[in-house]
């Protein structure tokens, strides 16, 4: 079998994986991406993890901040005037909002952290900024000529490890 290489084009299975207080796995929903392995396409653990697996291989990454969603940066949180915001939108803490920069015209996910009577408090971190993320990794077969509506390989996401 072929061990991924910097520059291979692969694909994985991967589910975020948070430990509970009690210890147990809890697991999120399993994705599927296609990336070249080295780019800059997913987060950069996973990218160059997977060097040296082959198809039908599974890992488990744990991921420091800065090879998963990167630290926390404070410049990303923002205190907005209470008036920007329109008067029809119900706001509360948690609430995610895509902002509109009219610096730069970009468009940014943020979330709703604290409100206050004449501001409202906004951070445009990722949710897993600045956390160790584990990952559990399935290595796929990439083959161009295969039924386009195969079933995808899968893996034990529960359990203990």
């Amino acid at each position: 079998m072929h061990e991924a290489k910097l520059g291979d084009r692969v694909r994985v299975q991967f589910v975020r994986v948070r430990n509970q207080e009690n210890g147990a796995t809890n697991s999120r929903a399993a994705k599927v991406r296609e990336f070249t392995v080295g780019s800059r396409d997913v987060m950069p653990g996973l990218s160059l993890g997977v060097v040296g697996m082959v198809p039908g291989e599974q890992k488990r990454f744990t991921l420091q901040p800065s090879d998963a969603f990167g630290p926390v940066q404070p410049g990303l949180v923002k205190e907005i005037p209470r008036g920007n915001f329109p008067k029809r939108l119900t706001l509360r803490v948690g609430k995610r909002l895509t902002a509109l920069s009219t610096w730069s015209g970009r468009r940014r996910h943020v979330r709703i952290v604290e409100i206050r009577p004449k501001s409202v408090v906004v951070d445009g971190n990722h949710a897993l900024a600045g956390m160790v993320v584990e990952l559990d990794v399935l290595l796929i077969p990439v083959d161009a000529s295969a039924d386009a509506n195969r079933t995808e390989p899968q893996f034990d996401l529960g359990g203990e490890r």
